[in-house]
């Protein structure tokens, strides 16, 4: 997938999502809490234990920053940085206000990692996050 030149926010209203996630790769699997909070400008994702510790806060903004508390290792950071900060908010534009009946699905690729997001029904989201053949980050978000 190529990058996003420009995202437009203008019908990007707030929205609350929480949600269970699982996370799958070579050594273990675990299960956590997610809460997202989208704005016009930034998305705050706060993912609960057991994956961080206590609670990690990711904070994606438009302007091309993104921001971690408490900082991550730099595993978990590479992985973040596949895509650009606009190629996430295009993603979570779409996957959070722009998707219908007509197109129930986002998909966002680079490479070996994959972004997806399902629209099951006005209320609940799919969400898929694939690291090659490694690492699997699946779970559901319930509008809150």
């Amino acid at each position: 997938m190529g990058s996003c030149s420009s995202t437009s926010h203008s019908t990007f209203s707030e929205n609350s999502y929480v949600g269970k996630f699982s996370l799958t790769n070579e050594i273990n699997s675990s299960n956590f809490n997610i809460k997202i909070k989208a704005f016009p400008k930034n998305v705050i994702i706060q993912v609960g234990k057991p994956l961080f510790g206590n609670l990690l806060k990711i904070e994606f903004h438009s302007s091309g920053v993104f921001s971690f508390n408490p900082k991550i290792d730099d595993e978990y950071l590479a992985l973040l940085k596949k895509f650009d900060t606009k190629e996430y908010m295009y993603f979570f534009d779409a996957c959070f206000n722009n998707l219908n009946k007509n197109k129930r699905s986002i998909i966002v690729k680079n490479f070996d990692f994959e972004l997806k997001c399902d629209h099951q029904n006005p209320d609940t989201l799919l969400v898929h996050l694939i690291y090659g053949e490694d690492m699997f980050i699946k779970g559901v978000l319930w509008r809150g």
